[in-house]
């Protein structure tokens, strides 16, 4: 079964002591296509994180990654792209309505500028509520699970 350790961690590691992915894997009795793996996406084995915790000499807790809070980073994220996107596409709707307005005549022309300027406020405010809550729910985990 695959776990999941801190890749850039065991990059940084092995750069700090100018080693090679072939010298790293010498020295930890890995095979160099193990270390080039963990070093592109992280995923090794419990026997494999041990052997890399030796090396480095730390505690192979200290390697691996919180995949709970990696997946709840990625809702956190994927939220406030959605989040983004309808807040656009409600921009883009409600700019659209409103120059069909001014061209059928339905509005005037300082009318219609005071519309978009309210609309664009409201929706630069939105973006900034969007990223600032999405930031906090980041921060104290909230929507983790």
């Amino acid at each position: 079964m695959d776990i999941m350790i801190n890749s850039t961690l065991i990059r940084e590691l092995r750069k700090q002591r100018s080693w090679s992915q072939d010298q790293l894997a010498t020295v930890a009795g890995l095979s160099l296509r193990t270390v080039q793996r963990i070093e592109k996406d992280g995923a090794c084995s419990l026997e494999t994180s041990q052997a890399l915790a030796s090396v480095f000499e730390l505690d192979v807790a200290s390697l691996h990654i919180d995949t709970t809070s990696e997946r709840g980073d990625r809702h956190v994220r994927r939220g406030r792209f959605w989040g983004m996107i309808g807040n656009t596409v409600g921009l883009i709707c409600a700019y659209s309505a409103i120059t069909y307005s001014v061209v059928t005549g339905s509005i005037k022309g300082l009318e219609a500028g005071l519309w978009y300027g309210s609309i664009g406020l409201f929706c630069g405010l939105t973006y900034l509520g969007i990223n600032l809550l999405s930031e906090y729910f980041r921060k104290n985990r909230i929507g983790y699970w």
